[in-house]
Parts: structure tokens; sequence; C-alpha cells
């Protein structure tokens, strides 16, 4: 077994929590279980692709069986780590912009009559 912070092999045996043997890692001090994730790597990329394809965070959560905190905290992780492939990756060469096309928007704010 490793440690999931550190990758380091040197785990000691420090009682059990929820059924589980609980160890320390004596690299790091981080306490980590032999048990394995409810939730596939897959199950997580489904819910992605749900979501990407316009479907509710309750709704992913339902059909996967998951809570919507949870479905929300898988999605949030993603868009990290998609910010961060995006920062770190070097910016496209497209050349000169040939034509630029731009619609005007205008927004008429109307005063409300009643003054307080």
């Amino acid at each position: 077994m490793r440690c999931p912070v550190c990758e380091g092999t040197d785990l000691i045996k420090r009682g059990w929590k929820s059924g589980h043997q609980r160890y320390v890692c004596r690299a790091c001090g981080r306490y980590c279980t032999d048990s394995q994730p409810k939730f596939s790597a897959q199950t997580k990329a489904m819910a992605i692709e749900m979501y990407m394809n316009s479907m509710g965070i309750r709704a992913i959560g339902r059909v996967l069986g998951a809570s919507p905190a949870a479905v929300l905290k898988w999605i949030a992780k993603e868009h990290a780590v998609l910010q961060d492939k995006l920062a770190h990756a070097a910016p496209l060469d497209t050349g000169a912009a040939g034509v630029i096309e731009m619609d005007e928007i205008y927004t008429y704010i109307q005063k409300n009559g009643s003054e307080r």
C-alpha cells in the first residue's frame, strides 16, 4: 500500500476507522485507510460528461447514486485541472485576424416612477 499524498511506502498501522485499517505515513505524517473509493474514475467521467451535456447536478446525483455535493466536487476538481492545463499550454498562433464582426448591444434602463 502507498500513501495517497506523497506515494511513500513506509506506513504504520494506527487502528481502525469505519471497519477499515487506518495507516499513518512516516514520510508526511498523513493518515489514510485501505478502503477503495466509492465511485470509480469512469463514474466520475460520466458525471462530467452529463454536466457538459446540460444535465443538472441533482439529476446527475440521482442517476449515479451520488450526493449533489459529491458531483459538484468532481466538477470543480475537473475544472481546476482544465484551468491548470490551459494556463500551462502554449498560446496558439493563428496569425492576423482577417475580418472581425461585432454586434452592438443597447440596453435601456427605464427609471422607476416611484421615488423612495
